[in-house]
């Protein structure tokens, strides 16, 4: 594809096809059998006198570096015990066998030599060692999700909560963000995530509110009010972001450090188990109701068939005043939220209106003024019914009549 034309193309592998790191790996393997020839430890087993012998001249302050590769299709790494000029030394002997014998040039802007206290990214994950304990972080080596990742993973949320995607249901919006997250999460749930699933929580958090202070014309007070719900049972004691389907069903958002993590802390064991390969009971989750899959970046197909549906109905104009410039789909959302029937819920074409923005700005100003009437008359009747007595601009009803008359009396 060049300059959004299809070039038919007899070579090269597409980016990103399940060929690619097949091809790389089978091009690759005789780099794995030179690296291994060259640095890898003698049989202790089979040949003790060659391993002490290698042993002797690559332990700690040796004149020789031990080396370990690790690779996954065309992205590797070599941790060295030794000098930085050893690890230099390694780097160079790749660099030429890759480039006289496979005909592959080594990216000096991808490929770097760090320490391990500073760290290095692999496959997305950020790998460290913590010698000085600080901040209730004990010793010991860290592997902890990429600050790239998180970046990207953010930003992601941020296409989903847009001011484009404003005409999206609350409900399908609370869904795909809950599938995003929970991949990202289950992929780095054998390591140690806790402090970046934090910050991703607090981020989602965040853009909700925003997003639903914009769609609602809501403060952050009345969005917390409206849209937030405790939950009951176990997971309950936190007061979360929370939609109603039309058949009654809660779905909550899903929080990354509810992620149950791996753990893998044998005392003594040769070989660690990977926790990829072994039987892990897996986590149920309900995945979104949407027939298409859809991921939060642009409007919701079922909103996309319901706007176009009330657009015809209205002939393309307000029906409130007859503009046909800047026109919203605007969602009747006067019934109480929590008392909604299926017939009334927000995503049936009978509840969608085609108002202009004017309009629209004069309906929303109205149902807040509407709401407010009823809270404070609300407030009122429970004043009457606590302190049994009318306030002022409040109805006297027969209760309260009766009940002055006793302290009269």
């Amino acid at each position: 594809m060049d300059c959004g034309k299809l070039a038919p193309s007899d070579e090269g592998t597409p980016q990103g096809g399940i060929c690619s790191p097949l091809l790389a790996n089978i091009y690759l393997h005789q780099f794995d059998e030179w690296f291994d020839h060259t640095f890898a430890r003698p049989d202790k087993a089979t040949n003790r006198p060659e391993f002490e012998a290698w042993y002797k001249e690559r332990k700690k302050g040796g004149l020789k570096a031990a080396a370990q590769m690790y690779r996954y299709a065309d992205d590797w790494i070599v941790l060295v015990r030794g000098t930085r000029e050893q690890t230099q030394a390694i780097k160079e002997q790749c660099k030429t066998f890759l480039q006289e014998t496979l005909g592959l040039e080594l990216s000096e802007e991808k490929t770097m030599v760090t320490h391990i206290k500073d760290g290095f990214n692999f496959l997305g994950y950020h790998i460290f060692r913590c010698d000085q304990p600080s901040d209730g972080r004990v010793v010991g080596i860290f592997v902890q999700p990429t600050r790239k990742g998180l970046e990207r993973m953010k930003q992601k949320i941020k296409e989903m909560t847009t001011r484009k995607t404003l005409q999206d249901d609350y409900v399908h919006k609370i869904q795909a963000i809950n599938a995003a997250i929970r991949g990202w999460a289950n992929y780095y749930r054998a390591v140690n995530p806790t402090t970046a699933f934090q910050e991703l929580d607090r981020y989602v958090w965040l853009r909700l509110r925003k997003w639903l202070e914009k769609k609602y014309l809501l403060s952050p007070s009345q969005v917390r009010r409206q849209y937030m719900h405790r939950q009951k049972g176990p997971k309950g004691g936190t007061v979360e972001f929370a939609a109603q389907e039309a058949d009654g069903t809660w779905v909550w958002r899903y929080r990354t450090v509810q992620t149950k993590l791996i753990y893998y802390r044998p005392t003594y064991k040769k070989n660690w188990p990977n926790p990829y390969l072994e039987k892990v009971k897996s986590e149920h989750y309900i995945l979104p109701t949407l027939k298409v899959i859809w991921g939060g970046y642009h409007e919701a197909p079922t909103y996309v068939a319901n706007r176009r549906e009330a657009l015809r109905k209205a002939k393309g104009a307000c029906e409130r005043c007859g503009t046909t410039e800047r026109l919203a789909v605007h969602h009747k959302h006067r019934v109480n939220r929590r008392k909604r029937n299926v017939e009334q819920a927000d995503n049936r074409p009978e509840m969608l209106e085609v108002l202009c923005r004017a309009c629209h700005d004069a309906e929303h100003r109205a149902e807040n003024i509407y709401r407010q009437k009823q809270m404070a008359q609300k407030r009122q009747a429970n004043e009457v019914k606590s302190k049994g007595e009318p306030v002022a601009g409040a109805t006297c009803t027969a209760g309260s009549v009766g009940r002055m008359q006793k302290r009269l009396s």
